[in-house]
């Protein structure tokens, strides 16, 4: 395996920075009117049609590419205005997902790659199952060799911005497939806040029991495939939790191995749409 290279930290928020939207004819500052959880989500879904302008805090960054992954219905200035103005009791409360992909998007490079054995890994079509059911979807391609336990401390950033942002923990969930699901399990242990959700989809393995120093926390859901020799139970995981931290396992019998997650089949969405819905499936 080649040498795993550093992820730099980009904390999710727009806080101290100040956006030129390309169709206004005026500045868009962020400031206590977007404060709220309610309009966060307005928010978000424009500033991918919107044009940086220059930050005024050099330690902040906006990253683009998981914005880019959110939806962008088309916005009008007297709609955009009236969204951000509105009573937060008028709007109905926004659920974030982050979506981790798996291991051989990041080796190829490509969001629509092909393993030899498990067919197409259809990373959009996920992403678009996943917002189509109502959330603000949250997903980085990860670049090459990506070291798993920085990026583990990117996602805990990325939700520690949400948090500072006034989103509830219970308006959270991370997800995430093959060494996705590793990283989600880092950040679970990073985090300790028994209020997020989590999904582990094929993602339990020696690399996850041999690590005495794990301790997952928050409500935690394991999905994983009879047939997949590279994901299986999260019961040893599980069994060292912090305290407080519910969990479900589902095993899945599709006889795909691990392409079961390759593509968004209900076998698998289901179950953690019900999870981020703060049900239990």
């Amino acid at each position: 395996m080649g040498r795993e290279t550093e992820v730099p930290q980009y904390p999710l928020t727009p806080a101290n920075y100040r956006i030129k939207p390309s169709r206004l004819g005026r500045r868009l500052v962020w400031g206590k009117s977007l404060r709220r959880p309610a309009a966060i989500a307005s928010f978000y879904r424009v500033v991918s049609r919107l044009r940086v302008a220059r930050p005024f805090a050099p330690d902040v960054y906006l990253p683009i590419q998981g914005i880019a992954d959110m939806p962008r219905p088309p916005f009008l200035a007297p709609v955009l205005l009236a969204l951000l103005s509105a009573p937060a009791a008028a709007q109905a409360p926004p659920r974030y997902l982050i979506y981790l992909h798996a291991k051989i998007v990041e080796e190829t490079g490509q969001r629509r790659p092909t393993d030899p054995a498990y067919g197409v890994y259809e990373y959009d079509a996920i992403l678009d199952s996943l917002r189509h059911a109502g959330f603000i979807v949250i997903s980085d391609q990860r670049p090459t060799r990506t070291n798993s336990d920085s990026f583990a401390t990117h996602v805990a950033r990325q939700v520690d911005s949400l948090l500072a942002l006034g989103v509830p923990p219970e308006a959270i969930t991370i997800v995430g497939f093959s060494k996705g699901g590793w990283i989600a399990i880092l950040a679970s242990s990073q985090l300790q806040n028994p209020a997020l959700s989590f999904v582990f989809m094929a993602a339990c393995g020696p690399w996850a029991f041999e690590r005495p120093d794990l301790h997952v926390a928050g409500r935690l859901l394991s999905l994983y495939e009879t047939s997949d020799s590279l994901g299986v139970s999260c019961a040893p995981l599980f069994a060292r939790r912090r305290a407080g931290s519910p969990t479900t396992e589902i095993p899945l019998s599709l006889g795909l191995g691990h392409g079961t997650f390759f593509q968004p089949r209900a076998a698998w969405l289901e179950p953690v749409l019900t999870w981020a819905n703060l049900h239990t499936p």
